[in-house]
């Protein structure tokens, strides 16, 4: 893999966006080799995937705490009923 492309994936990597972003742009400066363009490419592949994987995690994480949620306040709402069916059958005994 070509220094350039593998120092902007260590840069990435170590959360260092600007420097990144700037290894980026010094790539598009200039022309690729095939094998840098091919490496390119992988490492495109690579991240996509990085970022499809990480986004789908955020869904689970977000879907799984509104299951939760709901299962919750499905469970207040069932006892909020159950306060008010109780409380109509004490006022239907006591008339």
């Amino acid at each position: 893999m070509s220094d350039h492309i593998t120092q902007f994936e260590l840069l990435l990597e170590a959360g260092k966006f600007e420097e990144a972003k700037q290894a980026l742009a010094e790539l598009s400066r200039r022309p690729l080799s095939s094998d840098e363009q091919a490496d390119a490419k992988i490492l495109l592949t690579r991240l996509y995937i990085k970022l499809s994987n990480a986004v789908n995690e955020a869904y689970l994480a977000t879907l799984k705490d509104a299951i939760a949620q709901l299962k919750d306040l499905n469970a207040k709402e069932k006892a909020f009923m159950d306060k008010v069916k109780l409380a109509e059958t004490r006022a239907g005994l006591a008339h």
